[in-house]
């Protein structure tokens, strides 16, 4: 897995409870014993259209059949919309789904399936509006049922055949199958039998581990034991995504060479990188406000994430030195190569999702060793200062983040991030050398 296949299957979705706004859309979910899944929306009022919270493709189009005659999903401007042929209103419309896994950028997969045939569905993929999202729609009732025999687990509770809750803001993976979900003592954990060995092995230990070092340094009362999930498509694929959900972390295989892949110590040193990253995401988290900023603000938690991936395993796996220094020195020429004709804060625009991973890593790495100059911060006391400065006076998003590295640093080192971060560079590598310039 090169960096770009690692940097663009990995995704992070922070969330925060605030004033919750109905959306005045009932979602319904049934999975038929014939492993159908079809999805309906009952609308308080009729409308003309359904509008869906979240459009970062067009694969709806394709991948949900309207089962009420007459209805189709339309395109205008990159919103997808559910809506009558006719024009005319309506008040209720089913859809099948297609239950396979599907790649998202910057977002999660719809269903992640397991190889025994249960199946992971993120709800925030069904999340729709009345005509138009406004962006305050934050709750949504949902029905779920299943054939008998299977059940749910929701919330980190389990419902056989049936269950019914309200959801919010992002949304959850609920698994759907017959495997038990097996109780440790960090997470509850429905971890894909058909997985290699070794891989299976690596959650058992390595998510714990990880689990326990990021608790130490950034020590967040989860209030409920988050749910681990590891599921595994063995199809014909080349994709892999991970990602982090309030109270849960999870991660897929879309491939038909795991079992071949894993006989690779790189490939195996990039699981546990992979890992990390999502555990860190974990520990990020403020559950009193809302911390990050804007889009183009991601190299602020994607690069944080990864520089915390990086420390982990030079503290806990030291053998894999080696391959860490080697990934900083990769990121530094990919962070390069990527800002020769854009500046880092118009990555986003641009399509350049990536370069927040690679250039953020580099960025927290500079503001390390510049705490080190001044010997009273590192990474995780930094990060844990800014959550309380979000939680305690609404300063978030880099801004907020740059304005505890500047009581720590200089005006000076935190105006040349500034600078790195928002100018265009004539010489990308000679900037970030700049960064971390005595």
């Amino acid at each position: 897995m090169n960096v770009k296949e690692y940097i663009t299957t990995a995704v992070f979705l922070m969330f925060f409870i605030g004033a919750a706004s109905a959306s005045q859309v009932n979602i319904g979910i049934i999975k038929s014993k014939e492993q159908e899944w079809r999805l309906t929306y009952q609308l308080s009022a009729p409308a003309t259209k359904l509008a869906f919270v979240r459009n970062p493709d067009d694969s709806r189009t394709t991948r949900w059949l309207p089962v009420t005659p007459g209805f189709t999903i339309s395109i205008a401007d990159g919103q997808e919309y559910l809506q009558r042929d006719d024009g005319a209103r309506f008040d209720s419309v089913t859809v099948r789904l297609t239950p396979t896994y599907k790649h998202l950028s910057k977002d999660y997969a719809p269903f992640s399936p397991y190889s025994d045939g249960g199946t992971l569905i993120y709800t925030g993929r069904l999340f729709a509006c009345i005509n138009t999202c406004e962006g305050n729609e934050n709750q949504w009732p949902v029905t779920m049922q299943v054939p008998k025999g299977e059940h749910m687990l929701v919330n980190g509770k389990l419902y056989p055949e049936e269950a019914a809750w309200v959801d919010s803001n992002d949304g959850m993976n609920v698994y759907v199958g017959i495997q038990q979900p097996v109780e440790t003592e960090n997470v509850w954990a429905i971890i894909d039998a058909g997985l290699p060995d070794n891989i299976k092995q690596s959650l058992d230990a390595d998510i714990p581990e990880l689990m326990h070092y990021f608790e130490q340094r950034l020590g967040i009362n989860h209030g409920q034991k988050p749910a681990l999930f590891a599921s595994y498509a063995n199809v014909d694929g080349h994709s892999s995504q991970g990602g982090t959900l309030p109270n849960q972390i999870f991660m897929h295989w879309n491939l038909n060479d795991l079992g071949d892949k894993v006989a690779d110590d790189t490939f195996l040193n990039n699981t546990i990188w992979f890992f990390a990253h999502e555990v860190a995401h974990l520990y990020q988290r403020s559950k009193k406000a809302e911390i990050l900023g804007s889009p183009n603000e991601s190299w602020l938690h994607e690069g944080h994430a990864d520089w915390l991936a990086a420390k982990a395993l030079l503290t806990l796996y030291p053998q894999t030195t080696p391959y860490v220094e080697n990934k900083i020195v990769r990121f530094k020429s990919h962070c390069a190569a990527g800002l020769e004709n854009m500046t880092l804060r118009s990555a986003a625009d641009n399509g350049r999702f990536d370069l927040y991973y690679t250039c953020g890593l580099l960025i927290h790495q500079a503001i390390e060793e510049e705490f080190k100059k001044h010997g009273n911060k590192d990474s995780f006391s930094a990060w844990d200062d800014f959550r309380t400065l979000a939680e305690k006076q609404g300063e978030h998003g880099a801004t907020g983040f740059l304005n505890v590295v500047k009581a720590n640093t200089s005006e000076a080192f935190v105006a040349k991030i500034t600078s790195f971060i928002t100018e265009q560079q004539e010489n990308p590598l000679q900037a970030l050398d700049l960064l971390n310039a005595r």
